[in-house]
């Protein structure tokens, strides 16, 4: 008797030990494709040439040269790479994140999906669930280029929160109040910390908004 009860018990733990490796498999989804290359003109995906079709994973980082472009569909939503941009993607839930290293990115969602874009210590996302086109540019470690033409989103940094509505663009200069020895705190913070503002300065949305309509010529509505 104590036979025949053994058998059974050690064929289903024979199964449940084969199926582990699978199931742990099936719940990291590390390996899962991320997103795909829409369009690449002198670009490079991991350090590589890159061609349409060819398929993103977290981590990735996506670059184009002086001349080229990118544009990926990354969950949901798109995001396009200008010249001599760079930026590294990650997975979110219905979206993607992107650490923009340099040069200019254009982000598309639809209603719904989201994104997250880091920039100089500066996180960008939608302000709510509309649809949003966002252009970001690092112009350096201490500027940055900020355009909505649809939508709007968010910026946060330092624990300052703004909101960028559809048809406005901005500067936003990173300033270090340690400079000036009055600064309120000043005298009370270790010798080589700093503590960063943020200026916002309204600008003129000229240039932005080519690059935004040129992007929009690109990808219409029914394509995103």
């Amino acid at each position: 008797m104590n036979t025949l009860l053994k058998t059974p018990l050690a064929v289903l733990l024979s199964i449940a030990i084969g199926a582990a490796p699978t199931l742990a498999a099936a719940a990291n989804p590390a390996t899962a494709p991320l997103g795909v290359v829409v369009q690449s003109d002198q670009a490079k995906l991991g350090g590589d040439a890159v061609s349409s079709g060819a398929t993103i994973y977290d981590g990735d980082v996506l670059q184009t040269e002086g001349t080229g472009l990118l544009r990926a569909n990354l969950g949901g939503p798109q995001m396009y790479l200008r010249q001599s941009t760079q930026a590294e993607v990650h997975r979110l839930p219905n979206g993607f994140s992107a650490n923009l290293n340099s040069g200019t990115v254009i982000i598309s969602s639809k209603q719904g999906q989201a994104f997250e874009l880091l920039a100089d210590g500066a996180v960008v996302r939608p302000a709510g669930a509309d649809s949003v086109v966002a252009l970001v540019t690092l112009v350096s470690d201490r500027q940055l280029l900020l355009s909505s033409s649809r939508g709007a989103f968010k910026v946060e940094f330092a624990g300052e929160l703004k909101t960028v509505e559809a048809g406005e663009s901005y500067r936003l200069e990173l300033e270090n109040d340690t400079a000036d020895p009055a600064a309120p705190g000043a005298k009370d913070r270790p010798i080589g910390t700093r503590r960063v503002h943020p200026k916002w300065f309204l600008i003129a949305a000229i240039g932005l908004g080519t690059a935004v309509g040129t992007w929009l010529a690109l990808v219409s509505e029914d394509r995103l």
